[in-house]
């Protein structure tokens, strides 16, 4: 059934089913075919559907590291407004329906629910079957590029968006900048955030030269705020704000935060925003460098505002904040953290965090990484921390297989092991280590994704499968 009540040709599943028939480069990363999109297929996809990006406002985010969480913050904090408020992000730790979310209720006093504003199977059935004849006259028209499974996803987020009547949509881009599918949209705010080297073989291995990728999101008349950045990357940044005639805000300079108390249960900060100070704002999310993402997402609310914004939208989003899988603490005795580093700057947050919590406690690894990633980064960092390394797998077809993880993890590693399945490794490791000990689930947010499903499924087992293998 259709929102608007009429039958639908496509179930949920048939939907589903008929996305993963396109070319997927989250599934299948094919760099040459990459670097070769162009947004002019976006243009025309997005036309045949009337423009539906036209139809709200937006907040355009990129960066390298602390996109998602700056995105999570923005959305959470328009709940707290009357204003209805979309949510677009990628990749999704365990549903596809996680990437599309629009909150129409105002704020609440009540506990918000985990995928309360998700969209439904039938809305996600219905926005496909809208898009399926406009998908498919693009087929027609260019065979040889045909639509991508990301650029669907976001034209379906776009068409949601405007059958929901979303005011404001916070949108996250999915690669790069200049050539995502994003980047169809004449934002009123763009964002960027850390920017290092990741995706290199798209992107190039110059953080320069990355940083010209994700300023092509800036356009005139936004207002853009950037999160501090090395020296090789202002100057891109500073060009295309001039060139576009952008104004450009520094975190750091322009709007500062400062952490008043870092625990387990989260950030306590004070935020010197455009229009205002915010003292003592509690984030339930784990990490020093949250501070900064606060800062900059409160930046980019009193940006949309044509004036001040009130302090208790403020307060209350950023305490309601949820970004799952992000130094997400999901047990204790024995302490269990899930974060989905994937990358250099992400594992340092990381490293960052387990020296400050884990000081004197024994630190056992459950990693899987994707075969584009670098385990021999995150064994630099991370291994001089940790007793053991358990290196596993996720069902993704980019997972990197576990024996040869474990052989580039070795070097850094007092104590490599190999167990193919996650949840029988995971299993394993609850059940080997003491109460004391923490146990690090990390390397890949598929990993973290197919692990917290578990966990919610009860797919966990409580006794003690096989030993694992021994490597070395």
């Amino acid at each position: 059934m259709r929102v608007d009540g009429t039958e639908t040709a496509m179930s949920y599943e048939e939907a589903v089913a008929f996305l993963d028939t396109l070319t997927n480069y989250e599934r299948v990363p094919k760099p040459q075919e990459m670097r070769a999109v162009r947004l002019d297929r976006m243009r025309r996809l997005c036309r045949l559907l009337g423009d539906p990006q036209r139809s709200f406002r937006s907040v355009l985010v990129t960066g390298t590291n602390g996109k998602g969480s700056i995105c999570a913050m923005v959305y959470s904090m328009l709940r707290e407004s009357r204003l209805r408020a979309g949510l677009y992000t990628s990749p999704h730790l365990e549903q596809v329906r996680e990437r599309i979310r629009v909150w129409s209720d105002g704020p609440s006093e009540t506990d918000r629910v985990h995928g309360d504003d998700w969209i439904s199977q039938e809305e996600f059935a219905a926005v496909v079957d809208r898009l399926r004849p406009a998908l498919e006259t693009l087929c027609r028209e260019t065979p040889e590029q045909p639509p991508t499974y990301f650029e669907a996803m976001t034209a379906a987020a776009f068409l949601h968006f405007r059958q929901r009547q979303v005011e404001v949509a916070v949108l996250e881009v999915g690669l790069g900048g200049r050539l995502d599918a994003t980047n169809v949209v004449d934002e009123a705010v763009a964002v960027i955030g850390p920017i290092d080297v990741d995706h290199a073989e798209v992107l190039g291995d110059e953080p320069g030269l990355i940083a010209k990728e994700k300023a092509g999101i800036i356009k005139p008349g936004c207002s853009v705020i950037t999160a501090t950045q090395r020296e090789q990357v202002m100057p891109a940044l500073l060009s295309a704000c001039e060139a576009q005639g952008a104004p450009l805000f520094i975190c750091g300079q322009d709007l500062t935060a400062s952490v008043q108390r870092h625990a387990l249960d989260g950030l306590a900060v004070s935020i010197t925003g455009f229009r205002g100070i915010y003292p003592s704002l509690r984030i339930p999310l784990i990490g020093r460098h949250q501070a900064q993402n606060a800062a900059i997402a409160v930046g980019a609310l009193e940006l949309l505002a044509d004036t001040g914004i009130p302090h208790r939208l403020v307060e209350r989003g950023l305490a309601r904040v949820d970004w799952p899988g992000r130094i997400e603490v999901v047990s204790e005795a024995p302490r269990i953290i899930m974060d989905g580093a994937h990358n250099p700057h992400a594992a340092a947050a990381l490293f960052e965090t387990l020296a400050e919590f884990c000081q004197g406690r024994a630190v056992h690894l459950l990693i899987g990484m994707s075969s584009d990633k670098s385990a021999e980064s995150l064994g630099r960092l991370l291994g001089g921390l940790c007793v053991s390394a358990t290196c596993t797998q996720s069902r993704h077809s980019r997972a990197l297989d576990p024996v040869e993880l474990a052989r580039r993890l070795t070097p850094f590693c007092p104590d490599v092991h190999v167990m193919s399945d996650p949840v029988d490794a995971y299993t394993y490791l609850l059940n080997a280590v003491s109460p004391d000990d923490v146990i690090v689930v990390t390397g890949s947010l598929f990993l973290v994704g197919e692990l917290r499903a578990a966990l919610r499924q009860a797919h966990v087992r409580s006794r003690r499968p096989a030993e694992p293998q021994f490597v070395g």
